[in-house]
């Protein structure tokens, strides 16, 4: 693998910082260069940071190169794409979807190009099946990753290439609705709807999300009722406006249950008045609320729902564990949380690898769980972790 990962840096750049690389980067801990060079953002330091690895004689995984692909396509570099690609990167799905987002046409063709060959090197390899299984297989695959393209080129509000996406085989406008809805473009909006779109309670929650209020007037004019799931969208998203709008719109029976989730809602997206706006309105299940603040690592909101009432520090740690964040945990079992196991369960799910040590040295034992969570959710280093630490596999 180090041979593939020649540093090939502009000569200015590489006289500053190749001595560093050889004298001051291997004295650091690995995740720790990787960590910071994963905030750099010019062209030449993300092909840096994907050859650091060579020096710990770690080989990048699948998953970083993958992100590189993803990042020089997301910022128009035709160059790192070719090197991503040459060093192993596979995942054209997200290339193309960050291409269309970013409006560089010259890469949604090349990742085009790509995936095909790459589909008919797999379907080739596919002669236990029938001519018309392979053809199914084809089609869909085809039209997933046509949709893809589709649905970023709406989030980028690009008329030219959401209508090449379709040229080219893409069909989920329902998808098109909803990225137009989150992006602000009437003009899409409505050439989804002409093209077959009828989720417009979808469209509805993506438009209050992006905190566009002409579009989720329009949604309802076109028969959009949705109006929870446009309270909780906004509360998420922090537009108090739309929280009001909602209310006045779907203010029914029912109603009032909603306001819980408007809570939760709030509390994930860390807005702490709309979850005072929410305890006005009625709301008062402040459980939920500490899950949905620690699964997003709002401090603060922790401790405003604990001052509320929140008791089940189970569900705090639980949500900290799945969302990574290892200082709630400390905080949760300061608070007298003791299921480790869930909490183990929990940072499986989401491959929080430190975690699961963290929830093992505080004594969690359910390792077969563990297991099966890490084999559901395709983590493979964490089942063959379980499996050390005594998982009984069935």
């Amino acid at each position: 693998m180090e041979s593939q990962l020649e540093l090939k840096l502009e000569p200015q750049l590489q006289s500053q910082l190749q001595p560093q690389l050889q004298s001051r980067l291997p004295r650091l801990p690995y995740e720790i260069i990787i960590h910071i060079f994963s905030f750099m953002d010019t062209e030449q330091y993300p092909i840096l940071y994907y050859t650091i690895p060579s020096f710990y004689k770690k080989p990048p995984t699948q998953n970083q190169l993958d992100d590189l692909l993803c990042w020089a396509a997301k910022n128009g570099n035709e160059k790192i794409c070719h090197q991503a690609k040459k060093w192993g990167a596979i995942n054209f799905d997200n290339m193309i979807f960050n291409a269309a987002r970013s409006r560089h046409e010259h890469l949604c063709r090349l990742a085009k190009e790509w995936k095909e060959n790459n589909l008919n090197l797999l379907l080739s390899n596919m002669t236990q099946y029938n001519s018309q299984t392979i053809y199914y297989f084809f089609r869909k695959w085809r039209m997933n990753f046509f949709n893809k393209m589709l649905y970023g080129a709406s989030l980028g509000r690009d008329n030219y290439l959401c209508n090449l996406a379709v040229e080219w085989g893409a069909n989920d406008f329902n998808a098109m609705l909803s990225g137009a809805a989150m992006s602000g473009s009437e003009e899409l909006c409505c050439l989804a709807k002409k093209l077959g779109a009828n989720d417009f309670d979808q469209m509805l929650c993506c438009a209050t999300r992006g905190g566009h209020e002409d579009l989720c007037r329009l949604a309802k004019k076109w028969g959009a009722t949705n109006f929870e799931g446009m309270l909780c969208s906004a509360a998420r998203g922090g537009h108090e406006h739309l929280c009001y709008l909602a209310k006045d719109w779907g203010n029914g029976y029912y109603f009032h249950y909603i306001f819980d989730w408007m809570l939760r809602s709030a509390a994930y997206g860390g807005h702490k008045h709309l979850c005072y706006l929410a305890k006005e309105w009625g709301a008062n299940n402040y459980n939920a609320m500490i899950y949905s603040a620690a699964l997003n690592g709002h401090k603060e909101i922790c401790y405003l729902a604990k001052e509320w009432g929140a008791t089940n520090f189970n569900e705090m740690l639980s949500g900290a564990a799945r969302g990574g964040y290892e200082e709630l945990c400390y905080l949760a079992k300061e608070w007298g949380a003791t299921d480790f196991n869930l909490m183990l369960r929990s940072a499986t799910e989401t491959n929080q690898e430190q975690l699961c040590r963290l929830a093992k040295k505080w004594g969690a034992t359910d390792f077969n769980a563990m297991f099966r969570n890490a084999l559901n959710n395709g983590h493979e280093h964490l089942y063959h972790l379980a499996k050390k630490w005594g998982a009984k596999i069935l």
